[in-house]
């Protein structure tokens, strides 16, 4: 695109440009725009490690380019941005040795911001694994059956194809290249080694397996290996992929011991999820473990020389950590909150968006009333879902999320005030509209919306008057969920991918 000087919105509102075709004009603009790609950071043990990976013939692939071309023509990804996918899943798949070398134990670590992509990029990451020779790919997908099946979902739509060859999902492989699985898209479908089957792992074709991090479900999965035939594990090339790394992996209890200081007396062992993600590593000859987190000072922070006579060395990322740049685009903790360089003083101002929730409101919840700080949250959910809605995006999911407590009950109690209060909103904006709602969501949309997108985002400003009309279908479409281990309840955006709600819940809310 050519750039004249002349703002994108000024240029779009020329006369010459039919107001029916401005959209158009608009979304073609933003597609052709330039976007400068940066490359990964990385840090390594051994330089030149990646060297073997320029030698390979990449022309009889097929996982990679199924992918690749899924992400093209499906998801319509610009070429520039899978062009990046692909290198930086180069620089992280180098890192791992040939699969045919004779004895490997490889330890990394991949960073990324908040859902920015670190599932696609794992996602090629087995795909060339996959490609290159690795045969069992073990997924540690979170400690919540939602999350789970969600990745499971995610891995089949973009790896593993379906046998009806669905919409929205890559073409089943051919004959000799379809992927063994032992764990499916049920919300309870993960290892139990009745699915499994010890032929799978002396074939040519690959494994995948998504996990989660319990201990009950990787006992299983250490039970049925080893009970597999020994010649089988030792020459299997492995990789681990260990997502959210930071939940439950890290040894949270361990006495730090080193491999040649004598033993400790008072020692420990280490925190149950850390021993058996470190003793499935033991079980294999050839494993490449790769860990992905947004948050990694724990990981980082792992003693690197701690040992456990039983389980083995602990987690920490030894060969090598990549530091994935921020996506174009992306909106994410920094452009909310601001950053403050304590080193160089340097300032970034976030959005004024963040509301302190006042002592007078707290006790207004330990005392089981709806603090007015949560009924102007939900006011504002309501106004931003509007807004969307006038930006064409009717049909994509939006979400309120409530978490004020752990504790089942008080989750249970605060739904049903929060559901009174959406239903007191809603039949107002049914029924009463001229009788104070509609001058209230005016003031607040003028007060506190409008200001803030000014200030960053000028071309989305828009009048209450705009969005007004989407107002009664927004609120009629939004429901009220408990989510926790009691109600049993998943926020699946697979099964309803046009989901409104406003969710509360406890830990179930705080990932993915």
């Amino acid at each position: 695109m050519i750039d004249n000087g002349v703002p994108r919105e000024v240029a779009i509102e020329n006369p010459a440009i039919p107001e029916n075709l401005r959209d158009f004009v608009r979304d073609a603009l933003a597609i052709e725009e330039t976007v400068i790609l940066q490359p990964a950071r990385m840090l390594v043990a051994e330089t030149g490690r990646g060297e073997w990976l320029r030698q390979i013939d990449r022309s009889q692939w097929y996982y990679w380019p199924s992918l690749r071309d899924y992400l093209l023509v499906t998801k319509n990804w610009l070429a520039p941005s899978v062009r990046s996918l692909d290198e930086i899943t180069n620089r992280i798949v180098g890192q791992l040795p040939p699969p045919d070398t004779e004895q490997f134990d490889i330890r990394g670590l991949v960073l990324g911001f908040v859902q920015s992509g670190k599932t696609s990029n794992f996602t090629a990451v087995i795909a060339k694994a996959a490609d290159l020779g690795y045969r069992l790919v073990v997924v540690l997908s979170g400690t919540d059956n939602g999350l789970r099946r969600q990745t499971q979902i995610r891995l089949n739509r973009e790896l593993v194809g379906y046998a009806d060859d669905r919409l929205g999902a890559v073409n089943l492989p051919p004959m000799g290249r379809r992927w063994h699985q032992f764990t499916s898209e049920e919300l309870n479908g993960d290892f139990r080694p009745g699915f499994a089957n010890y032929a799978a792992l002396q074939g040519s074709q690959p494994v995948l397996l998504v996990v989660k991090k319990n201990g009950p479900v990787l006992r299983r999965l250490h039970a049925w290996l080893d009970a597999a035939p020994e010649d089988a594990r030792q020459v299997l090339p492995v990789l681990i992929i260990d997502d959210e790394a930071d939940q439950a992996s890290v040894d949270t209890r361990g006495t730090y011991q080193a491999e040649d200081d004598p033993q400790d007396p008072d020692y420990e062992p280490p925190s149950i999820i850390n021993g058996l993600i470190r003793d499935l590593l033991r079980k294999f000859r050839r494993t490449a473990y790769v860990a992905y987190t947004a948050t990694p000072f724990a990981n980082i922070l792992i003693p690197h020389d701690t040992v456990d006579p039983t389980v083995g060395n602990d987690l920490y990322p030894k060969d090598f950590v990549v530091d994935l740049p921020k996506p174009d685009g992306y909106f994410g903790a920094e452009e909310l909150f601001g950053r403050l360089d304590l080193v160089s003083g340097e300032s970034v101002e976030g959005l004024d968006v963040v509301r302190q929730v006042t002592d007078e409101d707290v006790l207004a919840l330990n005392q089981s009333t709806l603090p007015p700080s949560l009924e102007t949250a939900i006011i504002d959910f309501i106004l931003a879902g509007a807004a969307r809605a006038e930006r064409g995006q009717v049909e994509l999911p939006a979400t309120m999320l409530v978490h004020t407590s752990s504790r089942i009950a008080e989750q249970r109690q605060l739904a049903g005030l929060a559901s009174q209060c959406f239903a007191e909103l809603r039949d107002e904006w049914r029924y009463q509209r001229q009788h104070g709602i509609r001058d209230r969501l005016q003031e607040h949309w003028d007060l506190m919306f409008r200001p803030a997108t000014r200030g960053r985002l000028a071309d989305l400003d828009r009048s209450f008057d705009q969005i007004e009309e989407h107002i009664g279908p927004f609120f009629e479409s939004v429901e009220v969920r408990v989510v926790n281990s009691s109600t049993g309840e998943v926020l699946d955006y697979e099964r309803e991918p046009g989901l409104k709600a406003i969710a509360i819940g406890g830990n179930r809310l705080s990932r993915g």
